[in-house]
């Protein structure tokens, strides 16, 4: 048991094991050795993380961290890839195992230090609250991305092609930006191909602690829908501790029983690494099981398998026969996907009247990424007459749904006013919305509505603030601007070796001003 002292909150404990000595055996840890790091709330989960970056801070020689005899794994996006900046779930008072090459040499960042590192994101909020109480606001979520326990199908939010182009910062008082050619999403700032929108993990309706004893007889007795429950409970951690272990077993039951929807659960779990070493290759065989009786979700997962090359050879034209099985049997995320495949003509036949057909059928059903695509259609008259007021009508339904991107997007159109009369204003409303949720960008654009005084009065110290919380998930133009903000001295004393960091992190991602920039500080 951890001491009374170690139980702090917003902290992750960990200490140093040589990878030497074996897993099972590590003495328990004591006070002495015990080193707390900072936590964040994720972007999009807003659950507690650590950061791997300030892993390393504190243990330069780490490999990895593990949780008794199990490696925690790095959190994955929908797309099944690590997310960046890496990160791990924070696990609240225990002490994780950081497996170093010698612990004996191991060198940590004193306290201090790794404070000031934590203030690079904090400073004063948007209404100037203190550190401390904004730390008292962050509320925990649960990590494992789920849907909405009453929709048929898993929406992914993920960002849009037409709200990640960058905004200029340096002309933003008198030239607009350029929302997008339509419609490819997400495209990150360095993709050339478009990224279908992954699946997230579906879930069940999660049953209510009280239930647990008699879900647990009915599992226990051969119930495959029992058994599914189970394993949804340990997975997720609903009424029980969250154990991958115990929710891989409890499904493999069901999928003895050759039940399509635990087939599904096992390959997520093998899809996300939950537990188990990531396999992209066991994961296309068990949704592969559900996808041929029928399973629509295992169907659309085992397209985006196809169409990114994972488990398999990458192969559009079987991507688009397995998107058009679940489509069939109406399911919105993959009928928005055929979509984008038929507009790209991958796999099929390019064909945009066929791709609007799709996106109207999965908007139809309230899926809200489509949702913005009719709205863009209307809006550039693409496959549809040219209607600025059914474009705000439907990219309006999708922001009314608390989608992030749709909310940045709907407020993009108050920012660029070529839909609607420009107003700043109802801009920073509406991407102020989709900032809170996380959104990077949005973030971003905040940070240069701030920064420029459109909206609102003119504040460095809010600008930086906003853009450090875009930075901080890898928004390379955000890292790029806080450089700039350190090398001009803009809300911050002038620091050429900050302005140096941040334009490296941004010249890393291939932001050719950072680079410039940092060969002017040579």
């Amino acid at each position: 048991m951890l001491q009374e002292d170690t139980l702090l909150e917003h902290v992750q404990a960990f200490r140093s094991v040589d990878k030497r000595i074996p897993p099972n055996a590590v003495p328990i840890a004591t006070p002495d050795e015990i080193y707390h790091v900072d936590t964040q709330p994720d972007p999009g989960t807003q659950k507690e993380i650590v950061l791997w970056d300030d892993i390393l801070l504190a243990f330069k020689h780490a490999e990895h961290v593990r949780h008794k005899t199990r490696v925690v794994p790095f959190l994955k996006g929908k797309d099944f890839t690590i997310l960046q900046p890496r990160r791990i779930a924070a696990v609240p008072n225990i002490v994780l195992d950081v497996i170093v090459e010698n612990s004996a040499v191991d060198t940590r960042i004193s306290s201090s230090q790794d404070r000031q590192l934590q203030l690079e994101c904090l400073t004063l909020s948007s209404d100037g609250e203190d550190e401390s109480t904004r730390n008292d606001k962050i509320s925990s979520n649960n990590l494992t991305p789920t849907s909405d326990a009453t929709s048929a199908h898993s929406v992914a939010k993920d960002d849009y092609s037409h709200i990640d182009k960058p905004l200029p910062r340096a002309v933003l008082n008198d030239q607009s930006p350029t929302i997008h050619d339509i419609p490819t999403l997400p495209l990150a700032d360095n993709d050339t191909e478009p990224q279908l929108l992954g699946p997230l993990i579906i879930s069940t309706h999660t049953p209510m602690e009280k239930d647990l004893a008699q879900i647990t007889i009915n599992a226990n007795q051969g119930d495959k829908d029992s058994q599914v429950a189970l394993g949804d409970m340990y997975r997720d951690g609903k009424g029980v501790p969250q154990d991958y272990q115990v929710a891989m077993i409890w499904y493999l039951k069901a999928a003895e029983q050759d039940h399509p929807i635990s087939q599904d659960r096992i390959g997520e779990i093998y899809a996300h690494g939950l537990g188990v070493p990531q396999d992209y290759v066991q994961a296309m065989e068990w949704h592969l099981k559900a996808a041929n009786q029928g399973h629509a979700h295992s169907q659309s997962i085992v397209a985006l398998l196809y169409y990114d090359g994972h488990g398999v050879p990458q192969d559009y034209a079987k991507a688009a026969e397995w998107y058009l099985k679940a489509a069939n049997q109406g399911h919105a995320l993959a009928q928005c996907n055929l979509g984008l495949l038929y507009y790209e003509g991958h796999g099929v036949p390019q064909d945009s009247a066929k791709a609007v057909e799709l996106y109207f059928k999965a908007a139809n059903q309230g899926y809200a990424p489509s949702q913005v695509l009719v709205g863009l259609l209307y809006e550039h008259g693409q496959g549809v007459p040219q209607d600025y007021a059914k474009a705000m009508e439907w990219i309006l339904k999708a922001a009314n749904q608390g989608d992030a991107t749709s909310q940045c997007s709907f407020g993009l159109l108050y920012y660029v006013g070529q839909v609607v009369p420009q107003d700043y204003a109802k801009a920073m409303d509406w991407i102020l919305k989709a900032a809170n949720q996380g959104h990077a960008t949005s973030q971003y654009i905040i940070g240069s509505l701030y920064e420029n005084g459109q909206g609102v009065p003119q504040d460095f110290v809010k600008a930086r603030w906003w853009y450090l919380k875009a930075a901080n998930q890898g928004h390379a133009l955000a890292q790029y601007v806080i450089g700039l903000l350190y090398f001009e001295g803009k809300g911050v004393p002038r620091d050429g070796t900050k302005a140096k960091k941040w334009l490296q992190k941004a010249a890393d991602q291939g932001n050719a001003y950072a680079k410039m920039y940092l060969n002017l500080l040579k």
